[in-house]
């Protein structure tokens, strides 16, 4: 069986979803590892960057940057040029094409909560992933959580729904050296710190979380906020001891996730949390939001606090406690081995043979 993927996100110049990004890396790294005998994945790629990510000996496919173009004519050409038995897409599949295709639907917000989307974003989004599901063979949910949601909001046969869940890169584990701290306040100038992580958006709920170090009242430790810092953004974080840090290197994420105090994942919601799964695998104290997937990913290796400014408070005062912080620190990797790119190749090989059979 052959298959090929869609990383177009991978690498691409301008902002987008990391968190989907990854996801796909993952998936064509899991994939490609877990193969059997005359199964084989190519990547269909976007920018020349994506190919330093994505790994050695995959072939890769061309498809141009331009979405429209790719859709029409880019992907569907190189599948089948490729005799691809199935395409793997991120919310959009091919328009045409003899192809067929599974569209990973991250999440259902954009019907759930479209307050948080732009119009312009509610209208290609109402109107494409939809059109999608239809068209796809199959649709991929990234946890047992989402599945059940995209299932609910757009109206699917709950078996067409295939889960199919990612792991922490092999960069995040516990500080093998113990250096963490020193190159964390090298380069940053950071001792005690609370860490965020993502670009910001509304269901980021960052707002809240600076409040809720408000009410801390600890006038040493620090919100450092890793991602892409929105127009506006300042005053989401107004009266908090904030500092933007900007992207990072995964090196340099994994240095701030050993070497923070606290990690908090605050989003109104989110269809997967992978920084919950990053900071756990690094050993870092976490507090994670008890909506969407969040606590399905967290697990007994994180503090699950509703995402209210005074419910946050609590929980990261909890996990300043040493006890406490020891404890998670302890817990954090074993949950996060629990999702490894064998059990992420496996499901996904599983639910992509559905395709053809």
């Amino acid at each position: 069986m052959r298959v090929a993927v869609d990383a177009h996100a991978v690498a691409q110049p301008s902002a987008g979803d990391a968190g989907n990004a990854r996801w796909i890396e993952n998936l064509i790294h899991a994939l490609t590892t877990t193969a059997d005998a005359g199964d084989e994945v190519c990547a269909m790629v976007a920018h020349a960057a994506a190919e330093q990510r994505i790994d050695a000996g995959v072939p890769l496919l061309q498809v141009g940057e331009a979405n429209m173009r790719r859709l029409t004519s880019g992907a569907p050409r190189a599948m089948e040029r490729a005799r691809a038995d199935v395409g793997v897409f991120n919310y959009v599949v091919p328009f045409r094409g003899r192809t067929p295709s599974a569209v990973v639907v991250h999440d259902a917000a954009f019907i759930t909560n479209p307050e948080w989307f732009s119009r312009r974003d509610n209208l290609v989004l109402g109107k494409l992933v939809p059109a999608a599901v239809r068209r796809a063979k199959i649709v991929i949910a990234v946890s047992n959580t989402e599945g059940a949601q995209i299932a609910d909001a757009l109206d699917i046969d709950p078996a067409r729904i295939h889960v199919v869940r990612t792991y922490p890169a092999p960069v995040f584990t516990p500080d093998p050296s113990g250096t963490a701290a020193a190159r964390v306040y090298e380069r940053w100038g950071l001792t005690r710190y609370v860490l965020a992580v993502g670009d910001i958006h509304p269901r980021k709920n960052i707002g809240a979380l600076a409040q809720a170090l408000q009410q801390l009242g600890d006038p040493g430790l620090e919100l450092a906020l890793v991602g892409r810092p929105a127009l506006g953004g300042e005053q989401i974080v107004a009266g908090a001891n904030a500092r933007w840090l900007g992207r990072v290197s995964d090196d340099q994420l994994a240095d701030l996730y050993r070497a923070a105090t606290v990690v908090a994942v605050p989003s109104l919601y989110e269809g997967f949390g992978l920084p919950i799964l990053e900071a756990m695998a690094c050993g870092a104290p976490t507090v994670a939001s008890s909506r969407g997937a969040m606590p399905e990913v967290a697990g007994e290796g994180a503090i699950v606090a509703d995402p209210t400014p005074s419910a946050l408070a609590d929980a990261i005062r909890e996990a300043l406690d040493p006890v406490v912080a020891d404890r998670l620190r302890a817990a954090g990797p074993v949950q996060a081995a629990t999702f490894t790119p064998s059990a992420m190749g496996r499901a996904g090989w599983d639910a992509l043979r559905i395709v053809t059979s």
